[in-house]
């Protein structure tokens, strides 16, 4: 592990943290309290500057804190990068427990590997309840050492600064498990987590710097520019000439604004020069064995449960694929702008049983060119994974082998549904996937959904089974499952 390098210009470098959560269970309380005592204790004699993330000392033990709204740094951190953060603090609430926010944390939290350590805050309320907390946290699969686990947790309160000692005792004790290095004489890495354009200043960067050193009038490269360092301030308001592992900064000197999440480099490097070839790779895709990242969303925890169950033994069918399957999050309820974030962030599909795709999500995943697929029945979405696992991408168009339109829908005595159809394009055979829609497949948009997917079980040519019919021919299709919805005028595509 170590080499002849590390032991000579290695050092421990502080951790990195940051703290997630949901809406109102006392993130930025618990980032506020830590600063200001800390503040307070050292009696800096200054201001402290929000430049999206500070360090303190607890016992003379460095600690940087992300201290930036949504951590957009945390989830937007390229995998090229490494993680942005060292350790998360999960802030749940005493009162309320495990909430919407606090699982897509978890599921963010779980997809970068990094140790979670749980803070239980306003324990002074009268509504707390530690225990419940901790029970619905087991359901989340994140089991604190007092229920047999290994997730720390500590019990807080940030509005009377009860136990803020602890959490950062439990920091320490995991970071100093984590033996983390850095060399301050090698190639210079500092994650950005903050950029935006002023008025008077120009682009200001937030960044902090995870290995190497970042030094006034130093040329660096960061999303696919070059720029000149200009100046660097720390989190006290000091203006510094260069700033080493874990020191967060504020950065003068680019003209266009990079990108959250992404490295600063130094210009040239060896590390600039890797990623540049790693987003070749990517753009022309040589790398075919590859890990499916899945964001499973369904109605109910039965529906969900039985649908991870079915997945888990498709996989282990599929077990000699060149695609292997990984559940990044799984939960209930409609699809969110956050499940798209974490899909793109993971490079995940998100697929979803009966649940809707909010306007706000629908949004983000064109802008983000994240797929999403909804299916009305398990037998569906099973299927279609299936046909990603053995190779077969999300993409109807291209996979589209026929068309057909519906003309006259026909009930057999059997209770079969026979959809009279004639071929527009192409051919149908038995046992194909089909996509079926209420307008013209070429008046679709991406806000379009097929109302049904399934196989065709049968094909009927008047009253002869047949294998396959094509362009111009008329039949009669039976469906599997069957589609009661079905009416004359639909459209059918054949894959």
């Amino acid at each position: 592990m170590a080499n002849k390098k590390q032991d000579t210009t290695t050092t421990f470098r502080a951790p990195i943290v940051t703290v997630m959560g949901h809406v109102d269970h006392g993130k930025t309380s618990i980032l506020d309290a830590l600063r200001h005592a800390n503040v307070a204790a050292k009696e800096y004699g200054g201001i402290t500057q929000h430049i999206g993330a500070y360090q303190i000392t607890h016992n003379g033990f460095p600690i940087t804190f992300i201290d930036t709204p949504g951590h957009a740094a945390f989830t937007a951190m390229r995998s090229r990068g490494g993680k942005a953060a060292d350790i998360v603090i999960l802030v749940v609430a005493a009162d309320d427990g495990v909430m919407p926010q606090t699982r897509e944390a978890i599921a963010h939290a779980k997809a970068s590997g990094v140790p979670i350590i749980v803070a239980i805050n306003k324990i002074d309320l009268p509504g707390a309840n530690i225990e419940k907390a901790k029970q619905m946290l087991a359901q989340e699969s994140v089991l604190v050492e007092s229920w047999g686990g290994d997730v720390v947790s500590v019990e807080v309160s940030a509005k009377t600064g009860e136990n803020l000692t602890g959490l950062l005792d439990a920091i320490q004790i995991t970071a100093e498990l984590l033996e983390l290095k850095a060399d301050p004489t090698g190639e210079l890495e500092a994650i950005i987590i903050e950029a935006k354009k002023e008025r008077q200043r120009g682009v200001v960067v937030s960044a902090i710097v995870k290995n190497g050193m970042l030094s006034v009038r130093q040329d660096v490269s960061a999303s696919g520019q070059n720029a000149k360092i200009r100046s660097l301030m720390d989190d006290k308001g000091q203006m510094l000439q260069k700033a080493g592992p874990a020191t967060p900064v504020e950065i003068l000197g680019f003209k266009d604004t990079p990108n959250v999440g992404d490295l600063i480099m130094e210009k040239d490097s060896e590390l600039a020069e890797l990623a540049i070839a790693e987003d070749r790779i990517e753009i022309i895709g040589k790398d075919t064995k590859k890990v499916v990242g899945l964001i499973l969303k369904a109605d109910t925890e039965g529906t969900l449960e039985a649908i991870k169950s079915s997945l888990a033994e498709l996989v282990t069918s599929a077990a000699t694929s060149d695609f292997s399957l990984k559940f990044v999050y799984t939960g209930t309820g409609d699809l969110t702008a956050s499940d798209v974030l974490l899909a793109h962030n993971t490079n995940s599909v998100i697929v979803g049983f009966n649940v809707k795709i909010p306007n706000d999500a629908q949004s983000e995943s064109e802008t983000k060119k994240v797929i999403i697929r909804t299916y009305r029945t398990i037998y569906e979405l099973i299927d279609e994974v299936k046909d990603m696992l053995e190779g077969v991408a999300f993409d109807d168009e291209a996979r589209v082998k026929g068309r057909a339109k519906v003309l006259k829908i026909f009930k057999l005595p059997s209770g079969d549904l026979v959809s009279g159809s004639q071929i527009t394009i192409g051919e149908f055979k038995e046992g194909s996937r089909v996509a079926i829609y209420n307008k013209d497949p070429e008046d679709l948009t991406e806000l379009d959904i097929p109302l049904y997917r399934g196989k065709i079980k049968k094909i009927k040519v008047q009253k002869d089974d047949v294998a396959k019919v094509k362009k111009g021919m008329e039949c009669g299709i039976f469906f599997q499952p069957q589609f009661t919805e079905i009416q004359p005028g639909y459209f059918i595509e054949a894959m």
